[in-house]
């Protein structure tokens, strides 16, 4: 999920209540979450990085470059925090609420794919079509529609096809250059 200025600005607004609502949940002040939010984490508009597609049961496109969090800093200050009002067991709070920001922070970044959209990533990833290697995108529909009727033993149309290529490019997953489809996010796992 690549977000712009604005979209960026939203999500940081959205962030700060989920973790303030969970610095209660956790007995600390609701401050405790805002502080985290704007020490801490980060929210980069419009990041180019490439993300991290997982396949496999549920498989799922995961763009992590919009959103980072130092939790070295985080935890240090937590100690700090801890120490200075004389309660250790806040530590266990603070902490707590650290591992729910990355909670939130990993359901924003991940995209989830359907069965087909994970066999056109798969098959690209076969055919080696990164960068310098694009696969002619009619071709690479016709191969699709033949290898998923070998391996689901049902057809697929060409508009499906296309519907779940488009949608691999909505969440820039794919790129199109000259007529050919390239994969941009690097892969890992197979198709189940």
């Amino acid at each position: 999920m690549t977000m712009n200025r604005k979209e960026a600005m939203e999500y940081n607004a959205r962030l700060k209540k989920e973790l303030e609502q969970a610095a209660l949940q956790y007995g600390l002040e609701e401050s405790a979450g805002t502080y985290i939010v704007d020490n801490y984490i980060t929210v980069l508009p419009e990041d180019a990085r490439k993300g991290m597609i997982f396949l496999g049961k549920d498989p799922a496109s995961y763009k992590s470059g919009n959103v980072m969090i130092d939790f070295k800093k985080a935890l240090v200050s937590g100690f700090e925090f801890a120490a200075s009002i004389s309660r250790p067991e806040s530590i266990f709070n603070y902490i707590q609420l650290i591992i729910a920001s990355a909670f939130f922070i990993e359901k924003s970044v991940k995209q989830e794919l359907s069965k087909l959209e994970a066999y056109a990533v798969y098959l690209l990833y076969k055919k080696g079509a990164y960068d310098t290697a694009g696969i002619e995108e009619e071709r690479f529909i016709s191969e699709l529609q033949e290898w998923y009727q070998q391996k689901e033993g049902t057809t697929v149309g060409k508009e499906d096809v296309v519907g779940a290529i488009n949608n691999l490019y909505k969440i820039k997953a794919v790129d199109f250059n000259n007529g050919n489809i390239y994969l941009k996010e690097h892969m890992w796992g197979t198709v189940v």
